[in-house]
């Protein structure tokens, strides 16, 4: 990756902002190689594929660890440039990949995605982490593009996490600082930010920004994206009840540094 791509500035809006929009990082043969993954882990979803839509109601799918089943997500993951911007960002010496999220808001869905930070939902303490939302389709305000509460990555707190499509809290959720506050009934209150975004796109944020996304209200756009998710220098095992995308975690302790099949580190300096 050109360093110059991602410039001292978008460097300084992740830091103080707590998100980014970058615009076409991704070339036309990398977008080509998410495609195919997608296409691929639609027809073969895994264990922790979810439709959150009602039957009848349009589609809100999603699945994650398609790295370990599916090539061309794999090559994407580990050869494409996310995991260096991510480093870029959070002046990372070292990244490991938490996560790959794949998510798709087919015309007629009108579950949003609810008000949520990333964190809460992982069993990490430290502030190196940083989300990359890519855009495989174009995503605006009538199909589903993102939305942010700029600065509430600096708040001090970490949200109960909720099933984002659903907007509720799962029994085994810790307490944290109680729900997030719901953005849309104190416009006064709260800033939101959001972007129009082409194919190639990302937005990339920290791992305590509160954000959300629309509905796709539109008649024939799909929203299709995949959220990759990495860890910098500073991350650490952290006990929780509630993972929902961790599956195999014999061995670790709190305060271990993470690397390990399920959290590789990908990219070194």
């Amino acid at each position: 990756m050109n360093e110059k791509a991602v410039s001292e500035a978008d460097i300084k809006a992740w830091r103080e902002d707590g998100v980014v929009c970058l615009r076409q990082l991704f070339s036309a043969d990398w977008m080509q190689t998410l495609e195919s993954g997608f296409e691929q882990s639609v027809a073969n979803p895994g264990e922790l594929s979810k439709d959150y839509a009602d039957p009848g109601q349009g589609s809100f799918f999603t699945d994650h660890a398609m790295f370990q089943r599916i090539d061309p997500i794999r090559r994407f993951v580990f050869d494409g440039p996310a995991a260096e911007i991510a480093a870029r960002l959070m002046g990372a010496a070292k990244v490991n990949l938490i996560d790959d999220h794949l998510l798709v808001k087919e015309p007629g869905t009108a579950n949003p995605t609810y008000w949520h930070q990333d964190q809460p939902y992982f069993q990490f303490a430290g502030e190196q982490f940083c989300s990359i939302w890519i855009a495989i389709d174009a995503a605006n305000e009538a199909n589903g593009t993102l939305r942010f509460v700029p600065g509430s990555h600096q708040w001090g707190k970490e949200y109960q996490p909720v099933r984002i499509g659903l907007g509720d809290s799962p029994d085994a959720v810790e307490v944290f600082d109680g729900p997030a506050p719901d953005v849309d009934a104190a416009p006064e209150k709260y800033e939101t930010r959001s972007w129009n975004l082409a194919p190639g796109d990302c937005l990339a944020f920290h791992g305590k920004m509160l954000h959300g996304a629309f509905p796709n209200a539109s008649h024939d756009a799909r929203r299709r994206a995949i959220s990759l998710r990495f860890a910098g220098d500073d991350i650490r095992w952290q006990p929780r009840s509630y993972a929902p995308t961790e599956t195999d975690l014999s061995g670790f302790k709190a305060g271990d540094v993470i690397d390990s099949d399920q959290f590789p580190a990908i990219w070194r300096a």
